[in-house]
């Protein structure tokens, strides 16, 4: 297919997850990837510790532009993918998009918006977690939804199981509605009549809120104990801690484990 009758589409991530979509967007005769932007800063941490791909490393390798959000500004682009970024796009970010931008969201929505659900989805005793597809708005994680998946939390998941799940899950789901966002088809349905059919609340999360719950209180009996553990178990991040008059302590689950 000609160039001039695919739809332009640009790449907004950064990790490995942005990095396999990236490839598989590339064999694809209906698009044409005029760019993607991505951090520019040093891999963080838990990045490092698990051998993530970096999308600033590999996207020139592929002959793909690396373009800012100020770039943005002076682009003609038909759709926006974004893939778990880490930055807000703002509503002059969106309108630059003919069909919009449609943003892949590490967790189930309308009721958990915002930064570390997977975390929270632990510490509140859900029984569900999932992934989100749905169109951007100047919200967070507002926008109209196209599609979820969900799946249970079994009692011996951790934060980084449910964030490697939710991936998997949102590369499939990406792979199944890129052809109608393409044609124009793909469903937008408001998170309000969601949230109403389903009898849900809506919440919205805040990384600076949540780190908060990292400290195990004296007298957490030994559920409130193993949560908060496996909730903030992820690689390369500080794990949860009980204070103690000679120091903290942290904790982690014992690898392998399956209680």
């Amino acid at each position: 297919m000609e160039d001039r009758l695919k739809k332009r589409l640009i790449i907004f991530g950064s990790i490995g997850v942005s990095v396999q979509c990236l490839r598989w967007l590339m064999a694809r005769e209906d698009v044409h990837i005029i760019g993607v932007v991505c951090s520019r800063a040093p891999m963080s941490a838990w990045r490092a510790a698990i051998g993530d791909e970096d999308m600033q490393q590999v996207a020139p390798t592929l002959g793909i532009p690396l373009l800012t959000l100020d770039d943005i500004l002076r682009l003609e682009a038909d759709i926006g993918l974004s893939v778990r970024f880490h930055e807000l796009l703002r509503s002059e970010h969106i309108a630059r998009f003919r069909y919009g931008v449609v943003n892949l969201h590490g967790a189930p929505l309308p009721e958990m918006r915002g930064a570390m659900c997977n975390i929270m989805a632990i510490l509140e005793n859900r029984q569900q977690f999932g992934t989100s597809l749905h169109w951007m708005d100047d919200g967070i994680d507002s926008g109209n939804i196209i599609d979820v998946r969900r799946f249970p939390i079994e009692p011996h998941h951790t934060a980084y199981d449910l964030f490697c799940r939710a991936n998997e899950l949102g590369l499939e789901l990406i792979r199944q509605w890129l052809p109608s966002i393409v044609e124009g088809t793909a469903p937008s349905c408001p998170q309000t009549e969601v949230a109403k059919e389903l009898g849900i609340s809506v919440k919205t999360y805040y990384k600076n809120q949540i780190q908060n719950y990292k400290e195990i209180k004296q007298g957490a009996n030994p559920n409130e104990l193993w949560n908060t553990v496996r909730a903030f178990h992820f690689p390369g991040h500080t794990p949860a801690y009980i204070k103690t008059p000679y120091g903290d302590v942290t904790l982690q689950v014992a690898s392998g484990s399956d209680n």
